[in-house]
């Protein structure tokens, strides 16, 4: 089990007391209790044989390899449908470890949700759980009553249903999580992967999706919820950190010369992940919008929580290539120290051969739209009688709409955090780019949904207000969020 020396401001308990790392290569997310679909399985769709004059079917998609694929019981190629049920489960993170925690479909993570561009998705969603839910297809431009917002939504209930239908309009890497509660619902295991496949996409040799996470457990059980200020400050930082559910780094096989596409998303409650990756080449080819028009490489990957990027890793040698999360920890002198922490690994057989070049697809980049008017977002915190509350524009919880808009504007926003702790912006149903901000360690090109704001500092950026609706806007470090971090806009239709 990979166990943290926790620093002051974000950590607490002990872990669960696991054995040394081991590779795992068969299950690298999460075991519970009951056995999980064959992530390698084929979708129900791909041995449909059309009627006479009907199209031909589509091809099978290719395997991503992670999380168990959601089973499709739809026959239609065009149609992915699937059941999800959250319950409690007990959960093994890491042999000796077995914590009880949430799961959809008996899994943490939850089944992959695989699909094309264009397809209709359909989720027949049951509340097992003994408290209300709802589900957030995070980074999804689909209509703002299938969002999962409480606002919206009447939050399932306990042994109720509720069917979500949308179709997936962009290709890219998205995930999915509860928005009720949601810092103790994602905590306990409710999150899961989706992959939206476009047309003409690179080819690669394999495909994999990463959910990175970190857990806060104190005597192999999760630790109480906001039991402390420094948890409200800076957001739940965990002492053991996960790769697909599971707390013993997972590691799988290549082959020397081959090319893949690892799908990657930080799902943890508030720490933002610094990855690096050594014993093959990387680089950026997506990012929240997907594929990139250039990619771009670089050395070390700050992954805020929300975010999302696809990376193409190249296996120019034998060996053993390591993903490592660069933690900050304290020393036996207790000075602060950097840290890194293996989080999966690939084993890569011998071969001889030099990885292929991948022909990349000719990808407009984000037009720049002129912008019909400029706002400002300041983010800040404040104590009252009842505990530390965050704001946005001097309220909490904001009921009412801070702005109102009109579909097809491009919004030129500021967002200013005064205080210093850092707060990933995160705006649904729409996308943006960003335009200026602080020195990150990781450029920000292509298109956007969330966007780190450093504390103490200045992020510019231009929404296009494409679709329609209400849509939350707030902090995605999720104890931020509960504390008041959240507020609202409305993109009334285009006359």
């Amino acid at each position: 089990m990979v166990l943290l020396v926790c620093l002051s401001w974000g950590c607490e308990g002990g872990g669960g007391g696991g054995d040394d790392p081991s590779p795992d290569a068969a299950a690298p997310d999460a075991a519970v209790e009951a056995p999980t679909p064959d992530a390698a399985e084929a979708p129900a769709d791909a041995s449909v044989t059309p009627e006479p004059d009907a199209a031909a079917p589509a091809p099978p998609l290719p395997e991503v390899q992670g999380p168990a694929l959601a089973e499709d019981i739809n026959p239609d190629a065009r149609i992915v449908e699937v059941n999800l049920n959250a319950s409690k489960q007990r959960v093994r993170l890491a042999d000796g470890a077995t914590v009880e925690m949430y799961a959809y479909n008996g899994q943490v993570p939850g089944p992959m949700i695989h699909a094309r561009q264009g397809d209709t998705i359909i989720v027949h969603f049951t509340n097992a759980l003994d408290e209300d839910t709802t589900i957030h297809w995070h980074g999804l431009r689909i209509p703002a009553d299938m969002d999962g917002s409480p606002r919206i939504q009447a939050p399932v209930r306990p042994g109720e249903t509720f069917t979500y239908t949308f179709q997936a309009p962009d290709a890219g890497s998205y995930w999915y999580h509860p928005h009720v509660r949601a810092n103790e619902q994602v905590e306990k295991g409710l999150y899961g992967p989706i992959v939206i496949r476009g047309e003409d996409e690179p080819a690669y040799d394999a495909e994999r999706y990463l959910m990175l996470d970190d857990i806060l457990l104190d005597d192999d059980q999760i630790a109480p919820f906001m039991s402390n200020h420094m948890e409200e400050m800076h957001g739940r930082t965990g002492n053991v950190l996960l790769t697909n559910g599971r707390a013993e780094p997972a590691s799988s096989t290549a082959r020397q010369g081959q090319v893949e596409r690892w799908r990657i998303v930080n799902t943890a409650n508030a720490r933002t992940m610094s990855l690096g990756i050594s014993g093959a080449t990387f680089r950026v080819i997506g990012t929240d919008g997907g594929l990139l028009a250039t990619p771009y490489t670089i050395d070390r990957l700050e992954v805020p929580v929300g975010q999302r990027y696809d990376v193409e890793v190249s296996y120019g040698d034998a060996g053993r290539a390591s993903v490592r999360s660069y933690v900050l920890v304290l020393d036996e002198n207790d000075n602060v120290v950097e840290e890194p922490f293996e989080v999966f690994a690939v084993d890569v057989a011998q071969t001889g051969a030099s990885p292929r070049t991948v022909e990349w697809p000719e990808i407009a980049p984000p037009a720049r739209r002129p912008v019909a008017e400029t706002i400002e977002l300041r983010f800040n915190g404040r104590q009252t009688a009842h505990g530390l509350e965050w704001t946005i524009n001097g309220q909490a919880h904001a009921h009412e709409p801070l702005f109102t808009f009109t579909q097809g504007e491009t919004v030129r926003m500021r967002l200013i955090n005064e205080a210093g702790p850092e707060h990933p912006f995160h705006l649904h149903g729409q996308f943006f780019t960003v335009e200026n901000g602080p020195a990150l360690t990781t450029p920000q090109p292509g298109l956007k949904d969330t966007v780190l704001v450093p504390g103490q500092s200045t992020v510019v950026i231009r929404a296009n207000l494409d679709n329609p609706g209400r849509w939350m806007a707030h902090c995605h470090i999720l104890e931020h969020a509960e504390l008041g971090m959240m507020s609202e806009f409305v993109v009334e239709p285009a006359p």
